[in-house]
C-alpha cells in the first residue's frame, strides 16, 4: 500500500505550469538529529483543480495537512547520466492555519449580507438540536 499523511508548513510558494503544481512541505522533527537539520522537506505534486485551489488558498508558512502517495521518478541529463526522484503526489489537503490567506481576513457587509440572503428560510429553528 502506497500512503503518505503528513502535518506540516508549507516551506516556498508554489510553482504552476501546465496544471502541474510543485511545493515543499517541512515536516519538524520529534528529535535531533547529528545534522542539526531540524525539519524534513517532502515535495509536493498536485495537478488539475486540486493544484488550482492549492494555490489559491495557501502561501508560505501556512500550516497544511496532506494525503497522498509517493512517487518515483528518473530521467536522464545532458550527459546521459540518470538521476531519480520522488514526490509525494497530494489527492487531498487540509487547512490547518487559523489565517486566512489575504491580510484583511473580514467579510465585508455585503458579503454578509448576501449570505445571509441566500441562508433566509433555509433552517427553521425547531430544526435546531439545541
Amino acid at each position: 500500500m502506497n500512503n503518505f499523511s503528513g502535518i506540516g508548513r508549507v516551506s516556498m510558494d508554489a510553482k504552476v505550469g501546465n496544471g502541474v503544481l510543485s511545493s515543499l512541505l517541512a515536516i519538524k522533527r520529534i528529535y535531533k538529529s547529528s545534522d542539526n537539520q531540524t525539519a524534513d522537506f517532502i515535495p509536493l505534486t498536485l495537478f488539475g483543480h486540486q493544484a488550482e485551489n492549492f494555490d489559491r488558498l495557501t502561501k508560505k508558512g501556512d500550516k497544511i495537512g496532506i494525503d497522498g502517495s509517493i512517487r518515483t521518478s528518473k530521467y536522464p541529463d545532458k550527459n546521459g547520466e540518470v538521476h531519480y526522484g520522488w514526490s509525494v503526489v497530494v489527492n487531498h489537503f487540509y487547512l490547518l492555519s487559523s489565517k486566512p490567506k489575504d491580510s484583511a481576513g473580514t467579510l465585508s457587509d455585503s458579503m454578509v449580507n448576501s449570505i445571509s440572503t441566500k441562508l433566509d428560510g433555509l433552517v427553521k429553528e425547531s430544526d435546531l438540536p439545541f
